[in-house]
């Protein structure tokens, strides 16, 4: 009875709860009111003002802003020269005539400045030289580094008598080059009008003529046909290529064709015959009272050539009678024919008798070699043309750009003769290909552009004694050295000089008085972090039934024949708290264990999405939810914000959190022995052991092992595993064996027996040493910003 009214109480309690929470009135808070109230009338004020202050701006020109701004400055015509002498010089000497002008100012100024004389300072001038004695030895200067510092032994140390000195001789010149190149320079001309229709010729009222297209392939002349002015065709005539027999070009809407024959070019002197005419034309003759014989004649008529020797052509062989009626019929006369003995040949006989045979086989087809109008098919129009091929006439022009003048001001000489560096070789000059021997020449010069100067002359004057040289710098136009480097030994003052040896790692004198500088292994600081980890975990995920902290997880992975999962992925590093769940520490890797430990994290996420007391972010394939200011991971592109949530982007934790189904898929390997590579890679885990998990059985025996697993227990950070794997050997406790290893924690009683000044804690703190920047990338990266904000007009990066 109490049993079934227990569910009942407590659905009563649960709505009276509710109901009551519901009916209370909210109060409001004033405070929060007027913060409410403030922050919409600043928003309605900038809002209102917000046009105005838009029209007001205006992007700047740099003709407002700049005194004397051009976008066509006259320097602009030196730009490309590479030999500016004679510019310079010109300038400088109308700048004579115009002192007080603003840019005659400015070269008079460089020029004075440059020209003006500077007092040399050598390595080995007197101040230089006091000041590296003072750097080697301080003790010439200062008093006695003995009498101030006791935990050293203090040695006086003799100098040589001399010391090697570098000099350098400078002749002053140096080598250069000068060019002269080579501009060419093309003109074109047609050989007539284009577009035009010229060299015509005419027959009666019709009329042909050739339309100027220039350059056209001898192949594709275009011709025009008309009778009395009127258009009959328009067509291409192939005037290269010889024809021995008339062609037909274009069929005319009347039935006639027109025919083109002797047509050939000899360069760009053409000439054709064109000819209009039916293609056949049927003639009729009649002899007496007989009937009347049709025929279709064409309107020429082949030359063949003859046939070799022992054959006749078949018009010179007739047809023998019908029915005792003589005829003229002859065999085809494109065919050469012999004499046979074969009855199915043709019949015929040679009237000439010369050749005496019944009967004809077929040798061979006989050559055309020409051919003349068909009498019988009637008169034929023919016009005959010669003209000159439409043509482009290119002339060509060189012009020579000298860029090496007569004198360089005295200062340069011709130090060998000029050469070709381009050349021989064919350029394409606004399409027409232009071959010439050489298109630049370079002439070396050496040219005396600075005063020469000897360091090694005061050194030789002072006595030294002159030891090795070499040159480091030849006028390669003269093979002359012009930057000569030379050492000499000089002679010094002998001084003594002090020098310290022996000094204690562990003890700091000074007059006599030594402290001891030797310190005692910190323990607070790995004991400080052990508890603070170990509270993390009891709030986070502690094992309630066994009250441990600094548990591990057992994991397994399999060395098979073709592939060993037990692999380490540095992938692992990127999977920390802070990394995957957007805040936390990066030294902790609680994504990284099973499902059990990481309820933390769904707790976190459920109280983002179902408005739960919670401040933080959470982060799941890189995307990172931040609800109530809390800060973004660095590197995060924002892409929604609102008031109290933003949602941002990270694309190095979204690769990171992929690679176990990328990487993993591609080594075919399972989920869980992905992950252990990457504990592996993070330093997270310990390894127990190694057993034969499968193997080749012979009779109930294992005579070859094919898969090795190994056993091993690992932890959510690297400061757990430390402290599992040194805690151990204090309380004698071990691991287990390699098929059923001992991953537990430690109870709060063993932590607190822990002897931390014991452990070897140096992996740990090499793991959270912050890296030292990097100067010269630094130095870029503000190189390349501040150009990005001057080009950038102000819009930094």
């Amino acid at each position: 009875m109490h049993n079934a009214l227990r569910p009942l109480l407590r659905r009563t309690v649960v709505w009276y709860t509710l109901v009551a929470l519901v009916a209370t009135p909210v109060r409001a808070d004033p405070g929060l009111q007027a913060a409410q109230a403030a922050h919409a009338e600043g928003l309605a004020a900038g809002r209102a003002v917000q046009p105005t202050v838009r029209n007001s701006l205006e992007a700047p020109s740099a003709q407002n802003v700049v005194p004397g701004y051009t976008a066509t400055p006259p320097e602009r015509s030196h730009y490309g020269k590479s030999s500016l002498f004679g510019a310079s010089d010109a300038r400088l000497s109308a700048c004579a005539l115009t002192p007080a002008d603003p840019v005659c100012q400015a070269l008079l100024g460089a020029r004075a400045s440059a020209h003006a004389p500077r007092e040399g300072v050598s390595p080995y001038h007197p101040a230089v030289m006091d000041a590296r004695r003072i750097a080697g030895n301080p003790a010439s200067k200062l008093e006695d580094i003995a009498s101030f510092y006791s935990g050293c032994q203090v040695d006086a140390v003799s100098t040589p008598s001399t010391e090697p000195r570098v000099c350098r001789q400078y002749s002053g010149a140096t080598a250069q080059s000068c060019a002269r190149t080579l501009a060419v320079d093309v003109a074109r001309s047609s050989s007539c009008s284009p577009g035009a229709w010229f060299a015509q010729t005419s027959l009666g009222g019709l009329s042909l003529a050739v339309q100027c297209r220039p350059d056209q392939p001898a192949s594709r002349q275009r011709m025009r046909l008309t009778d009395r002015g009127t258009p009959l065709a328009f067509f291409d005539a192939d005037v290269g290529t010889a024809a021995s027999f008339p062609e037909s070009v274009h069929s005319l809407a009347d039935g006639r064709q027109v025919w083109l024959a002797n047509n050939r070019c000899d360069g760009n002197d053409c000439q054709l015959t064109a000819y209009v005419a039916a293609p056949l034309r049927q003639v009729c003759t009649s002899e007496g009272d007989g009937p009347t014989v049709c025929q279709d004649e064409p309107p020429f008529l082949p030359r063949y050539a003859a046939c070799p020797a022992g054959a006749l052509s078949g018009d010179q062989i007739l047809q023998f009678p019908v029915d005792q009626l003589p005829t003229t019929a002859t065999l085809d006369p494109s065919r050469c024919f012999t004499p046979s003995a074969q009855a199915n040949d043709a019949a015929g006989y040679d009237p000439t008798g010369a050749i005496r045979s019944h009967f004809w086989r077929q040798h061979s087809l006989r050559q055309i070699t020409g051919y003349q109008l068909n009498p019988r098919h009637g008169p034929v129009p023919h016009m005959a043309l010669r003209f000159e091929r439409p043509h482009t006439t290119v002339t060509e022009a060189d012009r020579w750009d000298d860029q090496c003048p007569a004198t360089f001001g005295d200062r340069c000489f011709v130090a060998a003769a000029a050469r070709c560096v381009e050349g021989p070789a064919t350029r394409d000059i606004e399409g027409f290909p232009v071959t010439r021997a050489c298109w630049r020449y370079a002439t070396a010069l050496s040219c005396q552009f600075g005063q020469p100067s000897d360091e090694c002359a005061p050194l030789a004057a002072a006595g030294c004694t002159p030891g090795a040289s070499v040159c480091r710098e030849t006028d390669a136009a003269t093979g002359h050295c012009t930057h000569m480097e030379r050492t000499y030994d000089c002679p010094v003052a002998p001084i003594t000089a002090a020098r310290a040896r022996n000094c204690p790692a562990d003890v700091f004198c000074v007059a006599g008085s030594c402290f001891n500088t030797a310190r005692t292994a910190d323990t607070d600081f790995a004991r400080a972090m052990s508890f603070l980890e170990a509270a993390r975990e009891a709030g986070v995920y502690l094992d309630t039934d066994l009250l441990q902290v600094f548990k591990g997880e057992p994991n397994r992975c399999r060395d098979r024949l073709l592939k060993n999962c037990c692999t380490s992925d540095n992938a692992g590093r990127g999977m920390s708290n802070q990394s995957v769940f957007g805040v936390g520490s990066r030294l902790v890797f609680d994504a990284l264990m099973n499902a059990g430990n990481r309820e933390f994290l769904y707790h976190g996420m459920r109280a983002l999405l179902l408005n739960g007391g919670f401040n933080g972010t959470f982060t799941s394939y890189g995307v990172t939810v931040a609800v109530n200011g809390t800060a973004l991971p660095a590197g995060s592109s924002v892409l929604y914000a609102g008031e109290s949530m933003v949602v941002a982007f990270d694309p190095w934790s979204l690769v990171i959190a992929i690679v176990i189904y990328v990487v993993m898929s591609a080594m075919a390997c399972d989920e869980e022995e992905g992950k252990l590579a990457m504990k592996e890679g993070a330093g997270l885990c310990h390894a127990v052991g190694t057993y034969c998990s499968s193997c080749i059985r012979v009779l109930g025996r294992c005579v070859s092992c094919i898969t090795h697993t190994t056993n091993k227990c690992c932890f959510n950070s690297a400061l757990a595993r430390i402290i599992q794997q040194q805690g151990r050997l204090q309380f004698g406790k071990g691991w287990g064996s390699a098929r059923a290893p001992d991953c537990s924690g430690f109870t709060v009683a063993q932590l607190q027996q822990l002897d931390f000044g014991r452990m070897d804690l140096s992996e740990f703190y090499a793991s959270i040493v912050p890296t030292l920047p990097n100067l010269g990338t630094i130095q870029s990266g503000n190189a390349n910003r501040a150009a990005d904000c001057y080009y950038g007009e102000g819009r930094c990066p």
